[in-house]
């Protein structure tokens, strides 16, 4: 179990969100020292939708949230006066009212979120929809916190193996989940995040394992039912969700980097793992670290005025740009060159892990 997670004992959700008998739900969250509570009033599906989601971060609810969420009817929402679109994306429209922001996804949901972030109230009738919403919601709040704190998200597969990190940096829909699952089977590795591990000025990487999204229809023997969720999501279609728990005996806690891998696919021939300098991940980590492409960081421009200011106002570009260069001087770095063949691939990439446990285990 992660370290930096909350304990066993700690966690008080394990196979459905905590219930009152009026149909009431909540669920709290710890990640890493930033606190949020779900709740809803009526629905209880709701929160344990979220909690699939993020289950190796629940925790008792004690003391004050930093973000409290609550699911709420479409009926409930209200009733806004007259005021112009201020952020467009492909999932809403973001629009301000004073301290207030409302997110419309559609026409289908509407997102009130207040008191300074720290309360977000999601209207919808649509249970996919309210999920996606909370889901990004909880995904842009934590990815501010760790900003704040020190650490850097980065868009990669984060394994360990003899006590090091290796980031796997490929681009969305590029095969982590793929090798992930396929890692997690794989004796002396284990995993520090599917999709963004957090990076640490020090060296080191924290573990982030939030849930694993697969296409429907994925063989998963090892993965009990009661730890699967079917969704559907506004632009990319169904997935299947994996609850991590599902896989808790095989998470890391936080470790040192030991080595970046920088995956390019080809068409034809073998993979094969090439040696790099160090200086030749400075380029990726500035795209998929700094800039974050990969990485949902919505409430930054739901609560900045611009991008400009984002970036601009405390210098956040340039603590995310030490953190990746303080990361890319401590690692190896390869090029992972990944031919056609998937299982050919994989035993390149475990063969690595391998060699890089004997070499760093002793350490």
């Amino acid at each position: 179990m992660p370290d930096a997670l909350p304990n066993a004992d700690q966690r008080s959700f394990h196979s459905e969100a905590a219930t009152d008998g009026s149909g009431s739900a909540s669920v709290s969250f710890d990640f890493h020292g930033f606190r949020i509570q779900a709740r809803s009033d009526g629905d209880p599906v709701r929160v344990s939708d979220i909690q699939t989601d993020f289950s190796l971060f629940a925790t008792q609810s004690t003391g004050r949230h930093d973000l409290e969420i609550v699911f709420r009817d479409f009926g409930s929402r209200p009733t806004l006066p007259r005021l112009e679109a201020v952020q467009h994306t492909p999932r809403n429209v973001v629009y301000r009212d004073g301290d207030r922001s409302y997110l419309d996804y559609g026409g289908r949901a509407l997102s009130v979120i207040s008191d300074g972030g720290r309360h977000c109230a999601i209207h919808s009738d649509d249970r996919h929809l309210a999920h996606e919403a909370a889901f990004l919601t909880v995904l842009s709040h934590v990815g501010a916190h760790f900003d704040r704190t020190g650490r850097t998200r980065v868009h990669a597969l984060g394994l360990e193996t003899g006590g090091r990190a290796v980031l796997l940096m490929l681009p969305s829909s590029g095969g982590k989940t793929t090798m992930a699952l396929r890692m997690l089977q794989t004796d002396g590795v284990r995993l520090l995040s599917e999709d963004s591990p957090l990076m640490r000025r020090d060296g080191s990487i924290d573990p982030f394992p939030m849930r694993i999204g697969v296409r429907p229809g994925t063989s998963l023997p090892e993965v009990p039912e009661s730890m699967r969720l079917e969704i559907e999501r506004m632009e990319f279609g169904p997935k299947t969700l994996i609850d991590m728990r599902a896989f808790e005996s095989k998470l890391s806690g936080p470790v040192p980097i030991g080595a970046i891998l920088i995956g390019k696919r080809f068409t034809a021939g073998a993979s094969r793992m090439v040696p790099l300098p160090r200086r030749a991940a400075i380029r990726p980590l500035i795209s998929d670290a700094v800039v974050g492409l990969g990485l949902y960081q919505g409430v930054e421009f739901v609560l900045q005025s611009s991008a400009f200011e984002l970036f601009g106002k405390g210098g956040l570009a340039l603590s995310r740009l030490r953190t990746s260069l303080a990361i890319a001087r401590r690692a190896e770095v390869y090029r992972f060159e990944m031919g056609p063949g998937i299982e050919q691939t994989g035993d390149v990439l475990t063969a690595f892990l391998r060699d890089l446990a004997a070499r760093h285990g002793g350490d």
